[in-house]
């Protein structure tokens, strides 16, 4: 008999039992157990909580139908439930509504959790995506999507075979009736994301604050779009690849990016990072928009009409409405190759490369010149690599090259040689 049948003290015990199979497990102790083990284990446990999670929202559900706080004196259901269970009132809030979604109108979801084979924050993005449904959908359209994107969730709709993680999933819902009709997913998409932008700006917020020792500790919450571009700015600002391949194809060796660095956690690279991309914040211009280059893949007749979406670089979806109040702020810097001429060469005059002269530059670099640094060009600083300023070396178009923050360290480093090779790109050598 399942325990879905059973009467609720033969339910309590078999809620007990399970809890007294988890605490033997647990004594078992995991000194002795084989790798191949540890992941079998976890991968259970992981269904199990989802088991768990999914009983507990079934029982809420039960509860909050037969109105049980109205015979305890508690003010709502939330409440009775954040008092057995001691999680705040408004978790318990918003674990109900999903409760009653379950129980109501997400029944694929509901048998999945249930089973073990969804976990709770996947099943959260199916059931708001199910609420949201537009207007003019039949329940029956409704039921074929939320099944398309359960088997989405746990790998048995997805061409790779793999489940679906909660952002993928978030994303593949905004266009559940996309086999419906693809006006209608444009427009669901668009309203939502229009939506979740509204609701991620309201809920930015940033904390910073001085530590006294020299450092400084905070905390933020922002919205998708930025969270994107600060993290993959960071993640190429921190990981300078160690083994390329040149133009000809061969494998080639960074023997800079090791440099006393592979001790360090990835949080802690991530920390470097951030400090480097605070250095090359611009100290002019801040009201003459982001300095960001925008690319996104959009159609013409989207953007003109403002419903439906586009796709950045990084792969983050955002309305076309988002994208025309963008690309009023992005600068657009085009190289003329015809038109008014500047001077490309300034000689001694100047200690730091002009403008223009990074324009130009940027034409045959779209990234550090070191080979197989991926730093964007826009990240990098202008090195005298010829001869040194200091050496005086002219600051000419010819004396310029284009380096990361990272190898523009290792080029004034005197353990390291920067050199030219016939390919056309720059190598880094020990001295010996």
């Amino acid at each position: 008999m399942s325990i879905a049948h059973l009467a609720p003290p033969a339910l309590a015990a078999a809620v007990c039992d399970a809890r007294s199979a988890v605490a033997a497990a647990a004594s078992m102790g995991v000194a002795g157990v084989s790798s191949v083990e540890l992941g079998e284990a976890i991968a259970e446990l992981a269904e199990l909580e989802s088991q768990a999670v999914a009983l507990r929202l079934s029982l809420s559900a039960e509860a909050d139908s037969r109105g049980v706080a109205d015979g305890t004196a508690d003010t709502g259901t939330d409440a009775w439930l954040a008092r057995l269970t001691g999680e705040p009132r408004e978790i318990m809030a918003g674990g109900l509504w999903v409760a009653r979604m379950l129980k109501d109108k997400c029944h694929h979801t509901r048998l999945a959790l249930s089973a073990g084979k969804l976990r709770l924050s996947q099943a959260k993005v199916i059931v708001r995506a199910v609420n949201r449904a537009p207007a003019g959908v039949t329940d029956e359209q409704v039921a074929d999507a939320e099944a398309s994107l359960v088997a989405m969730a746990t790998g048995e709709g997805t061409l790779t075979g793999r489940p679906m993680t909660a952002t993928r999933l978030r994303q593949a819902a905004r266009r559940m009736f996309a086999t419906i009709s693809i006006e209608l997913a444009d427009q669901m998409e668009s309203d939502q994301l229009t939506e979740e932008t509204r609701r991620a700006h309201h809920n930015t917020w940033m904390a910073l604050d001085d530590n006294g020792d020299g450092t400084w500790s905070g905390k933020f919450t922002i919205p998708e779009l930025q969270g994107k571009w600060l993290r993959q700015a960071l993640e190429r600002l921190s990981s300078p690849r160690r083994l390329y391949r040149d133009q000809q194809g061969r494998t080639q060796v960074d023997e800079t990016v090791d440099n006393g660095l592979c001790n360090l956690s990835w949080t802690e690279h991530l920390g470097q990072a951030m400090c480097e991309l605070i250095e090359h914040l611009p100290t002019a211009g801040y009201t003459n928009g982001n300095a960001a280059t925008l690319v996104a893949h959009i159609d013409v007749d989207v953007l003109v009409a403002g419903v439906g979406a586009a796709t950045l670089d990084g792969g983050v979806r955002i309305g076309a409405g988002e994208i025309r109040r963008l690309a009023c702020e992005a600068s657009i810097l085009p190289l003329v190759m015809n038109g008014e001429s500047v001077p490309l060469d300034l000689g001694r005059g100047q200690r730091l490369h002009s403008h223009h002269q990074r324009i130009a530059l940027s034409a045959t670099h779209d990234t550090c010149a070191v080979g197989g640094c991926e730093r964007p060009f826009a990240w990098c600083e202008i090195h005298h690599h010829r001869l040194s300023w200091g050496m005086h070396g002219r600051t000419d178009l010819d004396n310029g090259l284009p380096l990361c923050g990272y190898h523009h360290r290792r080029a004034h480093d005197d353990r390291w040689d920067l050199r030219e090779h016939t390919s056309g790109e720059y190598r880094f050598h020990r001295r010996r």
